[in-house]
């Protein structure tokens, strides 16, 4: 698992990358590169966890697979995004459903880990 910064991904209404309507009862999460997409993750924070699908590209950026396959932390961390614009230090962002799950009150960190198929 790692353990990163965690924002809300908040929009209600919205739409994702993939063409989700974001509600508050679908538990998933952003993670800044495509080709997690549609992928399981399992997130922990204040002593509980929720599984939650991939269904948006971010926080800040889109193209952090050092990160979301390797061992590099998120770019994001660098308080820069690769655009240029001033970030939060985010490398996941949360849906309502799981932000709420967590018992979340601020932006603050979490463990995520992809989930194994048949686990």
């Amino acid at each position: 698992m790692i353990t990163v910064k965690a924002t809300r991904e908040g929009l209600l209404g919205e739409i994702t990358s993939t063409g989700y309507k974001i509600d508050k009862y679908v538990p998933f999460v952003a993670l800044p590169d495509a080709h997690a997409l549609y992928e399981v993750v399992r997130v922990r924070a204040n002593g509980k966890q929720v599984l939650a699908l991939v269904m948006d590209v971010g926080p800040w950026n889109i193209h952090d697979s050092d990160y979301v396959f390797g061992n590099s932390r998120p770019q994001a961390e660098s308080g820069t995004d690769l655009y240029g614009r001033k970030t939060n230090g985010a490398g996941i962002d949360l849906s309502e459903y799981v932000w709420n799950h967590l018992d979340m009150q601020d932006n603050g960190n979490v463990d995520w880990e992809f989930v194994e198929k048949g686990t």
